[in-house]
């Protein structure tokens, strides 16, 4: 499959991740499907990551809630099959301030018992356009987590994202990332600060969420199972 305008494809993207890239764009595409979308696009990243980690390795996936029960859940299943995966789920209130400053405090979050013995570290996120919201993530859990690797996965990001990502860390923390991701866009709506064409819009209302996970009090299935688990 031909790239659309203004993206490039990784090494990672099979012709399949490039199909289900490409109905995130679809124009009628309904919740269910983009949920489905973004689970199997997910499983598609664990499959990558699964042979780059260290097999007695154990894992933290961390992801935002509105991620958790399709993007993370899939790289969570992907990874499960060799090995221990704990998950953490943060609830971001993700706003500009009024200086255009994108910031994401934590409102609410869940961690798995045992995720402190985790040496990898895998950020989940179904788009990175800019640095807020991984940095936030990464920073709420790097003190307390032993880590060897970290990991910074998402069907896709924004040309700049890397760079912009490294220069908010110390080095010895930013020798440590590994980025794993399908597709690489170029654009971004001047207004919206949207990636193009990015996952086709806004995450919360494609996947059928009325509005950011930390307003609407919306808890994912994943952390309602595991609270009833532990």
């Amino acid at each position: 499959m031909t790239a659309p305008e203004n993206r490039s494809f990784s090494p990672y993207a099979s012709e399949s991740a490039k199909a289900e890239l490409q109905n995130l764009l679809k124009n009628d595409v309904s919740p269910q499907e983009y949920q489905a979308a973004m689970k199997l696009l997910g499983s598609m990243l664990g499959d990558v990551l699964s042979p780059l980690i260290p097999h007695s390795a154990k894992c933290l996936v961390v992801s935002t809630a509105e991620d958790a029960d399709y993007l993370s859940r899939g790289v969570l299943d992907g990874l499960k099959s060799c090995h221990i995966a704990k998950t953490a789920v943060f609830w971001n209130n993700h706003y500009s301030l009024d200086n255009g400053v994108s910031v994401a405090p934590i409102v609410h979050k869940f961690l798995e018992p045992g995720y402190e013995k985790s040496s990898q570290l895998v950020i989940v996120k179904s788009i990175i356009s800019g640095s807020c919201v991984v940095r936030t993530n990464l920073l709420e859990v790097i003190e307390q987590v032993k880590v060897q690797t970290i990991y910074i996965v998402s069907p896709v990001m924004h040309k700049n994202s890397e760079n912009s990502l490294k220069s908010e860390f110390p080095s010895k923390i930013s020798k440590k990332f590994k980025f794993v991701y399908f597709a690489q866009d170029a654009e971004k709506n001047e207004t919206s600060g949207e990636v193009i064409p990015g996952i086709g819009g806004e995450v919360y209302g494609k996947l059928g969420l009325e509005n950011q996970p930390a307003k609407a009090g919306f808890i994912p299935e994943l952390v309602k199972e595991l609270t009833h688990m532990h």
